[in-house]
């Protein structure tokens, strides 16, 4: 039996709902912004990806933190399938000047 339901979860009470002062809501707002900003920095998205990405953030914060390993595996597939359609963000090639002043002591 799941923890919540039973009210054995933290800052649950019998019932299984949340009490009051309970912070997981703004804990996952804050887990999803910063894996948010992340993808935000490994991507290069259209505008309408970037709601995409906020997607993607929801389901690795899903794949990373459910209870049962057939969850875990369906959140991650589906967020390596929709970042597949997102260009990854391309590193700038270095000049010849940039090459040699890095191969000089």
């Amino acid at each position: 039996m799941d923890g919540s339901v039973s009210g054995m979860a933290t800052a649950h009470d019998r019932a299984g709902r949340f009490t009051v002062g309970n912070s997981e809501y703004r804990a996952k707002q804050k887990r999803l912004a910063e894996r948010l900003a992340a993808l935000r920095l490994d991507y290069d998205p259209s505008p309408s990806q970037q709601q995409l990405l906020s997607v993607v953030a929801r389901f690795l914060d899903d794949a990373e933190r459910a209870r049962t390993a057939e969850r875990r595996v369906r959140a991650g597939g589906a967020a390596d399938r929709l970042l597949r359609q997102i260009p990854r963000r391309q590193e700038p090639l270095m000049t010849a000047r940039e090459l040699l002043d890095r191969l000089r002591p």
